[in-house]
């Protein structure tokens, strides 16, 4: 006959073997590693694009990035383009010289978005280029873009409830088939 507590060390044995094989990989959120230009420098000329660069591909869907003078001038002259862990957006040259914000917003491959906000200072006013009309991003300032807050939850269902749920289901399962007494001989 077994005891109560060989039974219960079988049970937590099933339940910490069903977790552990059912459970996935952790996902962590998408952050920005590096950009170009990068966050504060001073440049004396105006680049081709602005190129951000993340940790883990991101969703082509619904990236954002502005590149907005201090005049409130938008100088990006194309659609923001995704290519794995890059988006970038083409410049139409910069105005005054000046303090510029880069301004993005993506979604990891988690789906979850992340969005942030760098600066960089032009030393030597552009050519007399002409800014594109829109109006800015935005979003929330990050003290660190590498460090970029997260965006508001999207309000998915969370996965975690369906490991819990299938843990107390195999568990029950499992307590229930060792709990059964067998049939006694008369």
């Amino acid at each position: 006959m077994t005891s109560w507590f060989t039974r219960a060390v079988l049970v937590a044995a099933a339940v910490f073997a069903c977790a552990a094989l059912t459970a996935g990989p952790g996902m962590a959120h998408a952050a920005l590693e590096s950009s170009n230009p990068a966050d504060g420098t001073q440049i004396d000329a105006a680049p081709d694009n602005v190129t951000l660069v993340f940790n883990q591909d991101i969703q082509p869907n619904f990236a954002a990035l502005t590149v907005v003078g201090s005049d409130g001038a938008q100088w990006g002259r194309s659609e923001p383009a995704v290519d794995g862990r890059l988006l970038s957006v083409d410049l139409d040259g910069l105005g005054a010289a000046g303090q510029y914000t880069v301004a993005f917003r993506v979604v990891s491959s988690d789906g979850h978005p992340i969005a942030g906000t760098y600066t960089f200072d032009l030393t030597q006013a552009g050519a007399e280029a002409t800014p594109t009309a829109g109006t800015a991003l935005s979003v929330t300032r990050a003290a660190n873009p590498s460090q970029a807050q997260p965006a508001e939850e999207s309000g998915g269902f969370p996965v975690w409830i369906l490991l819990v749920i299938g843990v107390v289901v195999v568990g029950g399962a499992v307590t229930f088939m060792l709990a059964k007494t067998p049939n006694t001989r008369r």
